[in-house]
């Protein structure tokens, strides 16, 4: 079964990636992590999260950051994306299985084909990282010698792309917030990995033409619009950002983790406001995790239309009814999780603020990355609810319950009967 695959490959993947950094050459000298913590790290990586218990900076050697940033790679173009293309490398056709794998993996189409979806998306993300790389060497060779710059560009160029978080300055990009070269690539690059390839994949295809899908138009209206009115909505309640200051944390908060100031500044409205862009996140077949940008489209849209009797339309497009069911399902049982995670975590976390625990649960679950200083503090079991939440996450909820599910067979019809609602 995909849904199987996906959750076991994800799995195999952050199994590997503890081991290797559980070994000593993984760590810096006197640096104490323990399994638990690469495990968390290992897990966070995979999932393109950013959480982790322990200052990268400070505890990883250059082996151990390597490593990390191909566990980011991996997780961002997913397990599907890496297992088609070794079957591709050793030469051997891909069966239905296969196929129906990679479209599952990143939520496409079954009329999309295969082989073109693979190569955009390989295309696609190679191509960005490698300009962002170069964008950030630009930037951090004023700081760094050569080969650390060159280092340091491609590291981040791959975790900001992949939605990822990790970085390699300890304190994230607060002593880069003047930086205007550093601030904007890395939220392009943020922004490029949340589009998706199957947005990639239509927008390259229709080249040149006018008509371009509905799920095109809702990504790129729904991206525009988030960023734009997090941006005027964080400068409005933290009158001390400038202008690009606010932009960035609108745009990290969709499912990046990168910061350009310290979070525990944040008054509680702007962390209300953090956990509802986390929640949304990114779109459909992306690097970033969250509901979703089309889903809450659809919900929103088909609430509006359930309540004014009409069929859910934009974009002179009806949306199918099958799509707004699948979207309000989504939406009902990430709350669902985000609560009971979140529920445990008062237990296993009393001493933490509700609201601060809160956001670090949406931040897990969205695979956002951004912390207000609690992963560090967790507790064992807190640490395991935050990996699962992350793991869920990033494999999708819907993905592991049709996985488990099965259909009915000669299932009871009972007579139908309305209930009062509201």
């Amino acid at each position: 079964m995909p849904g199987l695959k996906l959750a076991g490959g994800f799995l195999a993947i952050i199994i590997a990636g503890t081991i290797l950094l559980s070994l000593p050459i993984s760590h810096k000298a006197g640096a104490d992590v323990s399994i638990l913590d690469a495990a968390f790290v290992s897990t966070s990586a995979v999932c393109v999260t950013g959480l982790t218990p322990i200052d990268i900076q400070t505890s990883l050697s250059l082996f151990g950051t390597t490593v990390l940033m191909l566990l980011i790679q991996c997780g961002g173009l997913g397990y599907a994306v890496l297992a088609v293309m070794f079957i591709r490398i050793a030469s051997r056709g891909l069966d239905l299985s296969d196929r129906s794998l990679l479209r599952d993996s990143l939520g496409a189409d079954p009329k999309i084909g295969t082989k073109r979806l693979f190569n955009t998306a390989l295309g696609v993300t190679f191509s960005i990282e490698a300009i962002g790389a170069v964008l950030l060497f630009i930037a951090f060779s004023r700081e760094y010698p050569i080969p650390r710059a060159i280092y340091l560009g491609i590291f981040h160029s791959v975790s900001a792309f992949n939605n990822a978080g990790f970085d390699l300055f300890t304190t994230s990009l607060i002593g880069w917030n003047d930086s205007i070269l550093v601030l904007v690539t890395i939220a392009l690059l943020i922004v490029a990995g949340g589009l998706g390839f199957i947005f990639y994949q239509e927008v390259l295809s229709n080249a040149g033409r006018k008509r371009l899908s509905l799920h095109v138009k809702i990504v790129a209206s729904m991206t525009l619009f988030l960023i734009i009115a997090g941006t005027i909505l964080f400068a409005l309640l933290m009158p001390e950002l400038d202008l690009k200051n606010a932009f960035f944390q609108s745009v990290t908060t969709r499912t990046a983790g990168f910061f350009s100031f310290d979070q525990l500044t944040l008054p509680s409205s702007a962390v209300l406001l953090s956990i509802f862009l986390m929640f949304v996140g990114a779109s459909p077949g992306s690097t970033g995790g969250g509901v979703k940008t089309t889903s809450m489209f659809a919900a929103i849209l088909g609430a509006f239309s359930l309540l004014l009797g009409r069929k859910p339309q934009a974009f002179r497009r009806t949306i199918d009814s099958e799509s707004v069911n699948k979207a309000f399902f989504l939406i009902i049982i990430s709350v669902l999780f985000i609560s009971g995670t979140f529920f445990l975590l008062t237990i296993t976390e009393p001493e933490v603020q509700p609201l601060n625990l809160l956001f670090e649960t949406v931040s897990a679950y969205a695979t956002v990355g951004l912390t207000i200083g609690v992963t560090p503090t967790l507790s064992v079991p807190g640490k395991l609810l935050i990996m699962l939440a992350m793991f869920c996450g990033r494999v999708g909820l819907m993905t592991i319950i049709t996985a488990f599910a099965r259909k009915g067979r000669g299932e009871v019809k009972y007579i139908e009967e309305k209930v009062a609602i509201g």
